[in-house]
């Protein structure tokens, strides 16, 4: 009896989004149809435009700062899901299951990596942690939880990475 093996694909489909591609409707459509990454045509468009392509991918950030902080190893700083906070203590981020996706003891790297901050302790609305690895914080920073995925709504079960 023959039955259907179990092989992964191995194949990527990298899909470029340019001006028939660059809507959120057709990025679904993408992913819908196997996409797992979506490559930027910056032949079309400027930086703007294309940012504008790149916010359509859910991610964790790091809310607006009037100025970046500077953050140092051994402070305690806290990420918070109330909206327009921006102080030198904490943050606000744009995600507002962030506390419900940590737990104390997690490693939270900001910036790609460029600083990292175990959790503490949380409340109902925030994040308390300690800089592990210290940086200049700016605006609008990405942040991920070491080892764990956000159960922000994705378009695919793939992440979508974007690359310039």
């Amino acid at each position: 009896m023959w039955s259907k093996p179990t092989v992964r694909r191995k194949t990527k489909i990298v899909c470029t989004i340019g001006p028939s591609t660059n809507t959120r409707e057709m990025v679904w459509k993408l992913a819908e149809a196997g996409m797992n990454v979506a490559r930027l045509n910056m032949s079309h468009g400027d930086h703007a435009s294309h940012l504008k392509v790149i916010d359509l991918g859910p991610e964790v950030r790091s809310g607006d700062l009037p100025q970046p902080i500077a953050l140092t190893t051994g402070q305690e700083f806290t990420f918070t899901i109330k909206r327009g906070v921006g102080t030198p203590d904490c943050v606000s981020v744009n995600y507002d299951d962030f506390v419900n996706d940590v737990e104390v003891g997690d490693m939270l790297l900001v910036d790609g990596g460029m600083m990292s901050l175990v959790v503490k302790s949380k409340t109902e609305d925030s994040v308390k942690c300690e800089v592990i690895d210290g940086g200049e914080l700016k605006s609008r920073r990405h942040l991920n939880v070491r080892g764990k995925s956000a159960t922000l709504p994705s378009i695919t079960g793939w992440s979508l990475n974007f690359h310039c």
